[in-house]
């Protein structure tokens, strides 16, 4: 799935500092003048992709990287020819995390220096978010659900909670504030996950104040129709299991919060929604249960909120927002979460 980048950033430190800093977009625009590469492809384009002349034949170097390229023709898009050396680039990956803009499977200029723009904040996005402000109550929300399918694995709630609202159509669910659109639900998928992995850039799921209204007055069991009967008791958790055969006792089941989902061996906790399938006779309920709750939690806590690959590990000042990793952190000079300028990044180390 497609999603439109919102992510701002500023200029970026070299991770291959030299005798002169060619950090910004300037200096490395400015490292061509006189030069023949010049003249097969525009200097501005080079630059964009994070590249600098070397003063040897046509070869070029990235600031971040430090990767060289050369043998440049007519035609050529350094921001591809970059990213084919170099994909873990962390310039790259922060600026083009979609690769160079193309339309119709060919260079677009226009769309590259604007992306370019937007990422290191020469651009400022100025779209109104939410996208889908009707939508911005949670309970507005859980409300679109009254149609959903019984077939469907995921909870109206938790869809609602992570910012979704029904399309009523199948089991596709838009967001309200990026207005991202998600479909064809697995029962392992979490509502989340899925929306972070798909829409990263979505201002909802990174934090920022975009009017969300949380449901008031605690949570309430309203899936829709989905379930006509609340979990929340040892006796209709028991219940659930009647006819199915489990290799665990479903009276330590239900004890320990789970009822059966009526596939296979497959259970899900009452409360925190978490599912366990795949089941052994000699495991406790209990210690399967408590593992599930808290790992799914720190994963996403830790989980550096630029790459969403390596866990966060610097601290930014003065906002004290902990939400990069080391390599992400060195291209940032505004905190990704609130804005703020970034005066200092303090190394932190979390056990």
């Amino acid at each position: 799935m497609n999603h439109s980048s919102t992510f701002i950033m500023l200029d970026l430190e070299s991770d291959n500092a030299g005798s002169l800093d060619f950090s910004s977009l300037l200096s490395r625009q400015l490292s061509f003048n006189g030069s023949h590469l010049a003249e097969q492809v525009p200097p501005e384009r080079l630059a964009r992709a994070g590249l600098y002349f070397t003063g040897k034949g046509d070869k070029v170097q990235c600031f971040s990287c430090g990767k060289t390229l050369d043998n440049w023709s007519r035609g050529d898009v350094p921001v591809e020819r970059h990213k084919e050396v170099s994909p873990k680039c962390t310039f790259i990956r922060c600026v083009y995390p979609n690769g160079s803009p193309a339309q119709n499977k060919e260079y677009n200029e226009e769309a590259e220096r604007i992306e370019y723009g937007l990422r290191i904040g020469e651009v400022v996005d100025e779209t109104t978010y939410p996208k889908v402000p009707h939508m911005r109550s949670e309970e507005a929300r859980l409300q679109t659900f009254a149609q959903w399918p019984s077939s469907c694995p995921m909870r109206p709630s938790d869809l609602a909670r992570a910012g979704f609202f029904s399309l009523r159509k199948d089991d596709h669910v838009q967001c309200f504030c990026c207005a991202g659109m998600i479909g064809a639900w697995e029962p392992e998928d979490d509502a989340w996950g899925e929306h972070e992995k798909h829409y990263p850039n979505c201002l909802f799921i990174l934090g920022h104040d975009v009017g969300n209204i949380p449901l008031q007055g605690g949570s309430q069991e309203e899936d829709g129709g989905r379930r006509a009967v609340y979990m929340g008791t040892f006796e209709q958790r028991l219940q659930s299991f009647q006819g199915i055969s489990h290799p665990i006792s479903p009276e330590r089941l239900a004890q320990a919060g789970f009822y059966s989902t009526g596939k296979g061996d497959r259970v899900l906790c009452f409360s925190c929604r978490g599912g366990l399938k795949g089941w052994e006779p000699e495991e406790d309920p209990w210690e399967e249960h408590d593992p599930l709750k808290k790992l799914e939690q720190l994963q996403r806590e830790k989980l550096c909120k630029i790459c969403m690959d390596r866990d966060i590990s610097v601290v930014f000042v003065p906002c004290g927002h902990l939400v990069a990793c080391q390599q992400c952190s060195r291209e940032v000079t505004k905190c990704p979460i609130c804005c703020s300028a970034i005066t200092q990044k303090v190394k932190t180390f979390i056990a």
